[in-house]
């Protein structure tokens, strides 16, 4: 395999707040805490504590998680310095995908390990560990239940809803057989049999993917952690007290909303007034409130504040934080210093300093993740044959056609020429009858329209003679970009991951380098 690294703002089409925040644009500094700089996560690294209650509470609720996973040394030393109170984290999540989903997921998660070990290079008092945090509560399953194989939609169909953590794996082994049974190599997939083997005996869907995640990437120390913990939740229980008596969340990002709109910035995120869900078996449904009460969109729950409140004592776990309230519950229970994520992550984190603040919780660093592009031997060979190099990939389609075959023939100026010919003729036969003017005019659209349509045939004799190379773009075009969009947020890339002793990762590893965003394009 082979790479090469291009600076990501060059190429990746970001909204225009994520930009501004990676070009360090002076204008957006008020929106976050801590620059996303080696030296300056270090040294916020070396301050950043949490007390010894938490730590304990975090320590035992990993043990219980990890009790029964197969053991890895580097996991094992990571869990230990949650025990020890040493342990500052590097956090990024994501949804539950099936077999992982999309392609930026495994980018997402290496990024992570990176910045992790780029941050371990610069502290020696402190045991940096990288975290995967599950989006065990996300209700949405059409967005997880599925991923795409050889071009093929693979599925999960199952009629359970609520939380797709707590689901249920009944009818899922089909699914994973087909999957295991496209896998061409034996060694991998006699390895992914045992993977999935292991993986299956959990039972549920969070649970099934800790197994594999853990598989794949811990032997570089990613720790996961499954939020939907009632121990974890009673940690932010203060926090979702004040959300349900006060909207704290409501008012401190709807003014910065109002900050960022009044810069030009599109806002990613509208706050409701209340940003939790409430959790039940198969269920997970908003809660508003009223005048003194509570209660769920569906009816079904309702409450006065004395029995809200006793129910958010007593059984924190039924309460869910939303999309805004999710990253102040992650840094509430991690010692978390920098949090990567995508555009769009990155673009609603950024909304969020001033809720940090009001609950006096640490914001972190914001990095966002490497991106890759993977060539494969069949179209590495059409781009030697079309002449081009890694770089022309980063290009415009249309600009690479024309460099290939030619710009599209444009006979504008001809015909501006040709229609101020008319105009004079016209003049002159109007001297004679000025009801022939018409005539002459309609006589040039004519004229016009002929010239159109020649222009359309030399194009399309130039796109036959130039036939070869333009199947060719189109098929480069088809593996890199499906559906004109980036390949990473279709492709699985699950059995190249783990092919070949994770030689895929591992140089991936190498070329990503947090927290300067980087495409990397790789050639096998």
């Amino acid at each position: 395999m082979q790479a090469q690294q291009f600076p990501d703002l060059e190429f990746r089409k970001l909204n225009e707040l994520v930009h501004a925040y990676c070009s360090k644009n002076p204008q957006v500094r008020d929106f976050f805490e801590v620059n996303p700089d080696l030296t300056e996560m270090a040294s916020v690294a070396l301050r950043r504590n949490m007390t010894f209650t938490h730590y304990e509470v975090l320590t035992s609720v990993l043990r219980e998680q990890y009790q029964r996973n197969s053991a890895i040394e580097a996991v094992d030393e990571n869990l230990a310095a949650f025990s020890a109170g040493n342990a500052i984290t590097v956090t990024t999540g994501h949804q539950l995908c099936l077999l992982g989903g999309p392609a930026y997921f495994f980018f997402k998660i290496l990024s992570t390990i990176k910045l992790a070990q780029n941050l371990q290079a610069l502290i020696s008092e402190k045991k940096i560990v990288p975290v995967f945090w599950l989006a065990s509560e996300d209700h949405d399953k059409e967005e997880i239940n599925h991923t795409y194989v050889n071009g093929n939609r693979l599925e999960w169909n199952t009629s359970q809803n609520g939380a797709v953590g707590r689901f249920a794996l009944d009818g899922f082994e089909n699914v994973l057989l087909q999957w295991v049974d496209s896998v061409e190599d034996d060694n991998l997939r006699n390895s992914f049999r045992a993977i999935w083997n292991r993986a299956a005996q959990f039972g549920t869907w969070a649970e099934l993917t800790k197994s594999w995640v853990h598989e794949c990437f811990g032997e570089w120390g990613l720790v996961v952690i499954n939020p939907d913990d009632a121990r974890l939740k009673q940690l932010f229980a203060p926090v979702m007290k004040r959300e349900l008596l006060q909207g704290v969340a409501f008012q401190c990002v709807s003014k910065s909303n109002e900050r960022l709109t009044q810069l030009g910035y599109h806002v990613q995120v509208n706050p409701r007034e209340i940003n939790l869900f409430y959790l039940s078996h198969q269920s997970r449904v908003r809660i508003e409130s009223g005048e003194h009460s509570w209660h769920t969109t569906d009816k079904l729950h309702n409450w006065n504040q004395t029995q809200v409140l006793e129910e958010l004592e007593k059984h924190p776990e039924n309460f869910s934080p939303n999309v805004l309230l999710r990253p102040l519950y992650q840094e509430t229970i991690l010692p978390n210093v920098a949090y990567v994520g995508g555009p769009g992550e990155l673009a609603y984190w950024l909304q969020l300093k001033g809720l940090f603040a009001e609950h006096e919780v640490p914001m972190p660093a914001l990095v966002l993740r490497d991106s890759a592009l993977l060539i494969s031997p069949t179209i590495s060979k059409r781009l030697s044959k079309l002449g081009l190099n890694h770089r022309d990939l980063l290009r415009h389609k249309q600009e690479l056609v024309e460099t290939l075959v030619g710009q599209k023939p444009d006979f504008t100026s001809d015909k501006d020429e040709l229609f101020r010919v008319f105009e004079q003729l016209a003049d002159r036969i109007a001297q004679v009858d000025p009801t022939l003017r018409a005539s002459a005019m309609a006589e040039a659209n004519r004229a016009l329209a002929g010239i159109d349509q020649l222009q359309a045939k030399m194009w399309k004799a130039v796109k036959l003679k130039e036939e070869q190379k333009l199947s060719s773009i189109d098929k480069v075009w088809g593996e890199l970009y499906p559906s004109n969009n980036w390949q990473e947020r279709s492709l699985n890339i699950l059995k190249e991951a783990m092919a070949n002793d994770k030689e895929l990762m591992r140089l991936l590893l190498l070329e990503f380098q947090p927290p300067a965003s980087t495409l990397v394009i790789v050639e096998s």
